[in-house]
C-alpha cells in the first residue's frame, strides 16, 4: 500500500507539469511579443526633423555645402528652414506683364494651340496629377531604396495630393522618422525625366526623388543628391523658373520666393512671340483683320535674333537681368550674354544649356551661312522620331556616299536615322544620379553636326549593359513587401 505521501506527490506531479507549461507558454508570449514590438513596423515613428543627423539649411548655404560633400558623413537629412514673413504677393500680373495663358489664344488659333500642348515646351512643367506624374504611384513599383537598407523614399497619393514619404529607420533609439513632401510643381517634358518641386510656404524647393524616363525608374534627383541622405532642402531659383514656366511672379530680394498664385506653367505661346495683351485685345476690336498685328511673329526676324529665342534656355552663359522681361527680337545680350565659344575640345558637354553653341561649331551650320534652329524644329508641334530631322538632312546631303544607307542590312533603317550616327545621344556628367549600384548619367543629344562613329558606338554598346546593373530590383527583408522597388534603382 502507497502512503499518503506517495500518493499526495503523485497527485501534485500534473499540478507542477501544468505550471511548467504556463511559465513556458507566457515566455514564449513574452518572447514573441518583443520580436512583434522589435520589428521596424512596429517602433514607435516620430517627425523626420527630429532625427539626430537632421539639419535645417537657409536656401543662401544650400549649394556651398551640398558641393562640399554635405555636412559630413554620409547619413545627413536636409531640410529647409520656415519661413517667417507672409506670403510674397508680387506687385504685377502676368496679364499686366503681357504673359498670357495658351487658353487666350485658343480663340484665333485653336489649331495650334491644340498641337502645341503636345510639345516638350508646353509639358515641361504642369501641375502634378496622375496623367502628369510619369512614375509609378502602384505598390510594389513606387519606392526607392537607397544603399542604406534602413532608408526608403515612397511616392504615393496622400489626403487629396501626390506627395513623397521619407521613411528612416533608426535602430539606436528603435525609432523610425518620416516625413511627405507634396509634389506641388512637375519639372521635365518626360523625353528625358522628370524632376519634382514642393512649396514651402512661398518658397519653392526641389524633392529628393525624380524620375528617369530611360529607365522607367524613380531615382534620387541629378546633381549632389548622395545615395543614403536626404534632402528636401535644395531651393528652387529664378533662372530655373525662367526656362520651365511661362511666368511667375518672383521676390526680386529672395532667391527661391514667388506668388505661387501668377504661375503659368509651361514655355507657352508668349515666350517666343512676346507680351501679347495688345495683339489680343486688337484683334477683338478688329476681326476682319486676318495679318497678325502687335505680336512678334519669330519667322519674320534675322536668323540670329530668331535664335536667340530659343537661346533664352539652350545656350550657356551670364545672365544681366531677368528673362521675364525679355522681348523676342531684341538683342538677347542686354539680358543674357550667351557663350557661344564652346567648341569639341574645350567643351563637349551636350548638356541643353549649350546646344546652340555646339550647333553653331557644326560644318553644317558654317558652310551654310547659317539656319535657325526651326529648320529642324516645329515648335507647334510634337516631333518623335528621328525620320522628320532625316528630311532637312536630305535637303543639301545626298545619301549615296553614306556606307550605312548603302548596306543592304542597315540601309532602309539608315536612311530615316542621320542624327543618331552624327548628332549622337551622349552621357551628360553634369546631369548625373547616383544609385545604389553607381551613377547614371542622362543620355542627352549632342547639337555638333558631325561624324561621331566611336562616340555613338561606344553609347549603344553600354547603355544595355549599365541599365541592367544599375536598374536591377533588389528585395529588401526589412521593407515589406509593399515596399519592394521592382524596377526603381
Amino acid at each position: 500500500m502507497k502512503s499518503a505521501c506517495d500518493h499526495a506527490g503523485w497527485c501534485r506531479r500534473p499540478l507542477f507539469l501544468t505550471a511548467l507549461l504556463l511559465v513556458a507558454a507566457t515566455a514564449a508570449g513574452a518572447g514573441l511579443l518583443f520580436a512583434w514590438r522589435a520589428a521596424p513596423q512596429h517602433w514607435p515613428r516620430q517627425p523626420l526633423q527630429h532625427a539626430p543627423t537632421a539639419r535645417t539649411v537657409r536656401p543662401a548655404d544650400w549649394a556651398e555645402l551640398t558641393l562640399a560633400g554635405g555636412p559630413g558623413g554620409n547619413d545627413w537629412v536636409l531640410l529647409p528652414d520656415q519661413p517667417q514673413q507672409p506670403p510674397f504677393q508680387s506687385p504685377f500680373t502676368a496679364a499686366q506683364r503681357g504673359f498670357l495663358a495658351p487658353q487666350d489664344c485658343v480663340e484665333c488659333h485653336a489649331d495650334y494651340c491644340d498641337t502645341f500642348q503636345h510639345t516638350s515646351h508646353a509639358r515641361t512643367s504642369s501641375l502634378p496629377s496622375t496623367d502628369t506624374i510619369l512614375g509609378s504611384l502602384q505598390p510594389g513599383h513606387n519606392v526607392l531604396t537607397t544603399a542604406r537598407p534602413e532608408l526608403q523614399f515612397r511616392m504615393h497619393a496622400q489626403n487629396g495630393s501626390i506627395v513623397q514619404t521619407v521613411e528612416l529607420q533608426y535602430p539606436p533609439l528603435r525609432t523610425v522618422f518620416t516625413g511627405s513632401f507634396p509634389i506641388d510643381l512637375v519639372f521635365g517634358s518626360g523625353n528625358h525625366g522628370q524632376s519634382y518641386l514642393w512649396w514651402n510656404n512661398d518658397r519653392l524647393y526641389q524633392a529628393h526623388v525624380s524620375y528617369l524616363s530611360e529607365g522607367d525608374a524613380w531615382v534620387n534627383s541629378p546633381g549632389p543628391y548622395y545615395d543614403g541622405t536626404v534632402d528636401f532642402s535644395r531651393p528652387v531659383p529664378l533662372r530655373c523658373m525662367e526656362c520651365h514656366v511661362t511666368w511667375i511672379g518672383a521676390d526680386p530680394q529672395e532667391m527661391n520666393r514667388f506668388d505661387r498664385q501668377t504661375l503659368i506653367p509651361g514655355v507657352t505661346c508668349v515666350r517666343c512671340h512676346g507680351p501679347a495683351h495688345e495683339h489680343v485685345a486688337f484683334h477683338r476690336q478688329h476681326p476682319e483683320e486676318t495679318r497678325g498685328k502687335r505680336i512678334v511673329n519669330p519667322a519674320a526676324l534675322s536668323i540670329e535674333r530668331q535664335n536667340e529665342i530659343c537661346a533664352q534656355c539652350h545656350s550657356a552663359g551670364e545672365e544681366h537681368s531677368s528673362l521675364f522681361s525679355y522681348r523676342p527680337g531684341e538683342p538677347l545680350q542686354q539680358w543674357l550674354q550667351p557663350d557661344l565659344s564652346a567648341s569639341a575640345e574645350s567643351n563637349a558637354d551636350p548638356h541643353s544649356a549649350n546646344q546652340l553653341a555646339r550647333l553653331m561649331q557644326s560644318p553644317c551650320f558654317q558652310q551654310s551661312g547659317g539656319f535657325a534652329c526651326t529648320l529642324c524644329h516645329d515648335p507647334h508641334q510634337n516631333q518623335s522620331g528621328s525620320a522628320t530631322y532625316a528630311r532637312h538632312c536630305r535637303s543639301c546631303h545626298q545619301q549615296n556616299s553614306c556606307p550605312e544607307v548603302q548596306h543592304p542590312d542597315t540601309g532602309s533603317l539608315a536612311e530615316t536615322r542621320c542624327v543618331v550616327c552624327h548628332m549622337p545621344a551622349r552621357r551628360d556628367a553634369q546631369v548625373a544620379m547616383q544609385t545604389r549600384h553607381g551613377n547614371i548619367e542622362a543620355l542627352l543629344r549632342d547639337h555638333q553636326i558631325g561624324i561621331w562613329p566611336a562616340t555613338a558606338t561606344a553609347e549603344r554598346a553600354k547603355l544595355a549593359d549599365t541599365l541592367r546593373q544599375a536598374l536591377q530590383p533588389q528585395n529588401n527583408p526589412q521593407h515589406s513587401p509593399g515596399a519592394q522597388e521592382g524596377t526603381a534603382p
